[in-house]
């Protein structure tokens, strides 16, 4: 028989398989390198888990440029045969929604939380905290935000509690509330990582992040500050000098020294031309800081050697400035007709991307080299037309701006509440720290005094037990014995009716000691279990003797009531049923067990024969009914309504 997780594992494989491999297995693809370091790893494991997890960390490495790279990796896990079927099919369902996630991230999103519920239930916490980021990772790119925030809040809280390294976490959570516009809280975040790096320059890094929430929040002052030191230190790495260069270089910019801005950026690129990596966005800083100081030349040569590298590696937005900035310059040049193709350029990218004031800023430029050539037509049917543009991205922009202010506040209302909760941990430990060294100078009387209860409350409750088992079973053993001496002196057909006595008043002596068990067990305090008793208890009594029985008790009340007191209405209720069941000769039986407004009411009603209330009997029956009820709590009631012919109802009302 084949199993389901089987039959899961192939619906995947071939729906990811399906029109892509039909006629050929695919091969491992990939950089070389990665690939016989995979093979030079394998050899060195023969664990089934670990096996496929070192198969997932070289997917995930490549599944962005080498997307085909996943699917013969979801392969090779397939295959392996000691892998537990479970395990196996997380592993897919994880490694399917890397696959997915560029062309269709919502079907990725539900491969990748049926991989988490499975990893959770597996205990594999290292790689339910990986599978916890990219699924927030994802859930960023849908805009569904507050559920990012949850999930990397969860890899954050296991992070800490399993020691695992928590700062990938903490900074993608921190670039979401970076995101979303909540730099303050954002900034606490940094600030928390700022306090367990252990290296300067990881410190840096992280106050670049804070510094760009700074310059957020429009304080350039302290956004400078917190870099100047990490510029001024022989520790910091080349690499990230330059990225620091260029940061403080942009808030030059935006603070209107124009010097000041060419003098970090001038800087930044004599750094890395020493360097083998060549980033774009330091061109682009300076050429734009060339043309902003009025060096039209110099600008136009930066962007000349711009050319030269590698445009693959340049992202479309920077291209896109890029674009703007030739445009600029070649309307300083007065080349009118390259300025209109260059901004053309521009516009092309921006109306693939997610509306922007840049497309404005393109349309401007157009319309300026049309006005600057003299085509004033072409320039007004511009700037018409982006005036529009303008309405439409201003109005986007305010919805955008409400929908951002619902989720940050949100955000804050939550973190607030995080922070309430630590505050109060910290006085709780404040105060505990207080109370436990008191509790350390009392702690001999304390423990003293606790014993000398224990013992007294434990010899009450023996001798309650005591008095119960003599009140419930003196008379039934009494009769045993009676009975049985009774059995020795008679003939063989009285002996035989005596051992049936003995026989009943066994089974009423285990009843009662069983009810009495039940009462003081404490599996048995939660209400519900008392209630369902009660029912089953009374349902089985009346179908013993064709009795039509209509039963209205509610399960679901969670009512708080001692042992005592609950002992004491189980042994009511039971007396009531068991007298109606064997004395009143009733056809129908009516039983309500109900609780409003903290009274507890007991009702139970029958059309047998009735008897007259103030009639005095000889057995105790009735007098333990009242007295048990009276002992309940000083609110209870209990009213009997019969009378000879006209049938019988007990109701029992108290406060709990």
């Amino acid at each position: 028989m084949i199993g389901i997780k089987e039959v899961t594992v192939s619906i995947i494989l071939m729906l990811v398989f399906s029109g892509l491999h039909a006629q050929q297995r695919p091969r491992i693809k990939g950089p070389s390198n990665l690939y016989h370091q995979l093979q030079d790893d394998l050899k060195k494991i023969s664990d089934p888990d670990s096996i496929a997890d070192r198969y997932t960390e070289y997917a995930v490495r490549l599944y962005r440029p080498f997307p085909d790279t996943v699917l013969s990796v979801i392969e090779k896990i397939d295959a392996i045969s000691s892998l537990e079927d479970d395990k196996k099919t997380a592993f897919i369902n994880l490694l399917t929604g890397y696959y997915l996630s560029q062309s269709r991230p919502d079907s990725a999103l539900k491969r990748i939380e049926s991989s988490r519920e499975t990893f959770s239930r597996l205990q594999n916490k290292r790689r339910l905290l990986s599978v916890l980021n990219f699924e927030a990772q994802i859930n960023s790119r849908l805009n569904n935000y507050l559920r990012t925030e949850e999930l990397y809040l969860k890899a954050i809280q296991i992070s800490d509690e399993n020691n695992f390294d928590a700062k990938l976490s903490m900074d993608a959570l921190a670039k979401l509330y970076m995101r979303v516009g909540a730099t303050e809280i954002a900034i606490s975040r940094y600030q928390q990582m700022l306090e367990i790096e252990d290296s300067f320059v990881e410190e840096c890094r992280v106050k670049l992040n804070i510094s760009n929430a700074y310059k957020v929040n429009q304080d350039f002052e302290k956004a400078s500050s917190i870099l100047l030191p990490c510029l001024e230190s022989a520790e910091i790495d080349e690499r990230t000098k330059v990225v620091i260069l260029r940061s403080l270089s942009d808030l030059a910019k935006v603070s209107g020294q124009k010097t000041q801005r060419f003098r970090y950026i001038s800087e930044a690129m004599k750094l890395q031309e020493n360097s083998a990596v060549q980033d774009p966005i330091t061109y682009l800083f300076l050429a734009e800081s060339y043309f902003d100081l009025g060096n039209i030349i110099k600008s136009d040569s930066v962007l000349k050697e711009f050319s030269k590298l590698d445009q693959r590696r340049i992202q479309p937005f920077t291209q896109t400035h890029i674009s703007l900035l030739k445009t600029k310059i070649f309307i300083e040049n007065k080349e009118y007709q390259n300025a209109i193709s260059e901004s053309d350029k521009a516009i092309s990218s921006l109306l693939r991307m997610p509306e922007t004031p840049l497309l404005i800023d393109a349309y401007t430029l157009k319309a300026q080299a049309y006005e600057r050539e003299g085509d004033y037509e072409s320039a007004y049917k511009i700037t018409k037309n982006f005036a529009e543009l303008n309405d439409a991205i201003k109005k986007r922009g305010e919805m955008y701006t409400e929908s951002m202010n619902k989720v940050r506040f949100q955000m804050r209302s939550k973190n607030e509440q995080l922070a309430d909760v630590n505050t109060e941990l910290g006085m709780v430990r404040t105060r505990n720290a207080f109370i436990i060294a008191l509790l350390f100078m009392v702690a001999i009387y304390v423990l003293y005094r606790y014993r000398v209860h224990y013992l007294l409350k434990e010899e009450q409750t023996r001798n309650k037990i005591a008095k119960d088992l003599h009140d419930d079973l003196s008379a039934t053993l009494s009769s045993i014995s009676f009975f049985s001496e009774a059995a020795k002196r008679g003939d063989a057909d009285k002996t035989q009716s005596f051992l049936g006595r003995i026989d009943e008043s066994a089974i009423e002596a285990k009843e009662k000691i069983n009810d009495i068990i039940w009462a003081i067990d404490p599996e048995n305090d939660d209400w519900q279990s008392f209630l369902t008793k009660c029912k089953r208890y009374a349902s089985e009594m009346f179908e013993s003797k064709d009795i039509q029985y209509n039963i209205d008790i509610e399960t679901k009340n969670d009512i708080s009531i001692n042992i005592e007191d609950r002992k004491d209405l189980w042994l009511i209720f039971k007396e009531i049923v068991t007298n109606l069941v064997r004395h009143s000769e009733a056809t129908n039986a009516n039983v309500t067990f109900k609780s409003n407004k903290n009274v507890l009411s007991l009702i139970i009603e029958d059309d047998g024969k009735g008897f007259d209330v103030e009639k005095k009997f000889k057995g105790n029956g009735l007098k333990n009914i009242r007295n048990r009820a009276s002992s309940i709590n000083s609110s209870s009631t209990l009213k009997i309504e019969s009378k000879p012919d006209s049938g019988t109802k007990w109701v029992l009302k108290f406060n709990y």
